[in-house]
């Protein structure tokens, strides 16, 4: 179940180890997205300091930025042992959560495990997918990729409206995981099928190709801290600012989610159909800030446009930025091609959160400064990251 350490560039895409690569991402962010749709229930059970209870997501990213980029430096040698090692820790984290919700030390620490997992699955679910692709289909397979965040927000969403008590969502995620190690052991441990491949040799980036992996991880840094902010507080948003009910909040939630999902996979048809990778980044990030300005006035049916156009720039946007180290490489990229980017999502994930329950927060360490100020400040973020992606070609260019 080990790679040999060599890229595989194929004449027909193997489709089943595609949609194997997407279900462990889509997996992964279940797990990290289970919390959201019931955190106000949740909070108002176990009344957690709110920047501790941001800290319950940051704190994904937090081990994912210490991990990723050494975990995608080996990942490709020993893939079977990181997708054993990701189900392990899986059911570590679920087991300490449901024994001990109420200790905030304790939830970190479950978290943060499963954000051990998280950072494993965020690299072998691309390696996995872009290494069955042949080089015409790669583009839809990372439209695919892009979709493993909203895949599992939505499964999440879903398992909320259905399950009064927030265990339920950590046992289904607990017994996702032995069908999937299933479906991975078969996949991975025979011979490899469906297709005729020609090895070449594997590589890691050079010094150019490095820098502009840096300046799109800092790209998905930016992106990553205004939409996992976003994503994090928009169910306390719409049941404390809006005052709709618990069941009204979660459909609104999913209502980004779904058009987030389409988006990512028609953009990777478009991406696939020679879609201009730069200035359709940049328009994305475009709708985004203008989203966050117009907070103020966005509620009823302006409010339910806003976040489908928030939806689609939010589906454009990861589409794009997986895209990237293929186009860094001129190739399809293994994990030492995404470590870096991880990174840069991982600290936006991190900050994210953390940022937001700051701004608006009415703690003594918070700022308290409200929701408006704090939407403000997430669109001048995300300006800044559609400011960084205008700089993107020459960077393309150089690597």
């Amino acid at each position: 179940m080990e790679a040999d350490g060599r890229t595989l560039v194929r004449d027909s895409t193997d489709w089943s180890r595609v949609a194997f690569g997407v279900a462990l991402g889509a997996f992964a962010a279940y797990q990290q997205f289970k919390l959201p749709p019931i955190l106000p229930d949740f909070l108002a059970r176990y009344p957690h300091d709110p920047v501790i209870a941001a800290g319950f997501m940051s704190v994904y990213a937090l081990v994912g930025l210490l991990a990723s980029a050494p975990i995608g430096r080996h990942l490709d040698m020993y893939l079977g042992r990181g997708i054993i090692l990701l189900f392990v820790l899986t059911v570590i984290g679920i087991t300490v959560a449901l024994v001990a919700p109420w200790s905030s030390p304790l939830m970190l620490a479950s978290r943060g495990i499963e954000g051990l997992a998280f950072a494993l699955a965020a690299l072998a679910g691309p390696a996995i997918a872009a290494g069955a692709a042949r080089p015409h289909d790669l583009p839809l397979v990372t439209g695919l990729l892009a979709g493993w965040i909203p895949m599992g927000q939505i499964a999440a969403a879903l398992a909320a409206l259905a399950f009064d008590d927030w265990r339920w969502l950590w046992l289904l995620g607990l017994g996702m995981t032995v069908p999937l190690a299933a479906w991975g052991w078969f996949l991975l441990g025979g011979a490899r099928r469906g297709a005729t491949v020609a090895r070449v040799p594997g590589r890691r980036p050079d010094a150019a190709q490095h820098r502009a992996l840096i300046f799109a991880g800092a790209i998905f840094l930016l992106w990553s801290a205004q939409y996992f902010a976003f994503m994090t507080w928009l169910t306390q948003y719409l049941t404390v600012v809006l005052a709709l009910d618990r069941a009204a909040a979660v459909l609104a939630y999913l209502v980004p989610v779904v058009v987030l999902l389409t988006c990512s996979i028609l953009t990777g048809w478009g991406l696939r159909h020679r879609l201009p990778l730069v200035p359709a980044l940049t328009a994305a990030l475009l709708g985004q800030t203008a989203i966050w300005f117009a907070q103020p006035w966005l509620s009823g049916m302006t409010g339910i446009a806003g976040l489908v156009i928030y939806g689609i720039g939010a589906g454009v946007t990861p589409a794009c930025l997986f895209h990237l180290p293929h186009a860094i490489a001129r190739r399809p990229a293994g994990a030492a091609f995404f470590g870096t980017l991880m990174t840069g999502r991982n600290i936006g994930v991190f900050l994210g959160p953390i940022l937001l329950a700051e701004l608006i927060g009415t703690g003594s360490h918070a700022l308290g400064l409200g929701w408006t100020a704090g939407a403000r400040i997430m669109a001048g973020i995300t300006a800044l990251a559609m400011a960084a992606a205008l700089r993107l070609g020459p960077a393309l260019r150089h690597s």
